[in-house]
């Protein structure tokens, strides 16, 4: 008994299509792959940015503080730099005076309301 030749034809058709599919998969699943281990480089990448960045940032507190208990005399060219320290420094410690002040105006206010009910 013979094949039918639509038949055959038809079960190549599906054939191709199926390998096509796998193939695209393949590279489906090799892009996706890369993908995700360059996802994995770049996290591990900014977790060593952020030690980084805080090593820095411990380390410039700590020169900080040896500058201002005078153990540690920086060279000239750092001066830009500590002055803009000195002016953020200034700036926040205003700032929380004035919300220590507004806080102390607000309990202020609240007591006086209070006594004004009794």
């Amino acid at each position: 008994m013979a094949a039918d030749p639509k038949q055959s034809q038809a079960f190549k058709q599906i054939t191709e299509a199926f390998q096509t599919a796998q193939a695209q998969m393949n590279q489906l699943r090799k892009s996706v792959e890369r993908h995700a281990e360059l996802a994995r480089a770049k996290t591990q990448l900014d977790f060593s940015q952020r030690d980084k960045e805080r090593a820095l940032r411990e380390l410039g507190e700590a020169v900080w503080r040896q500058v201002q208990k005078g153990r540690l005399e920086l060279p000239a060219s750092l001066a830009p730099a500590l002055e803009a320290v000195r002016q953020a420094e200034q700036k926040a410690e205003s700032q929380a005076r004035e919300i220590s002040d507004l806080l102390q105006e607000g309990a202020e206010t609240a007591q006086r309301m209070q006594q004004k009910k009794r």
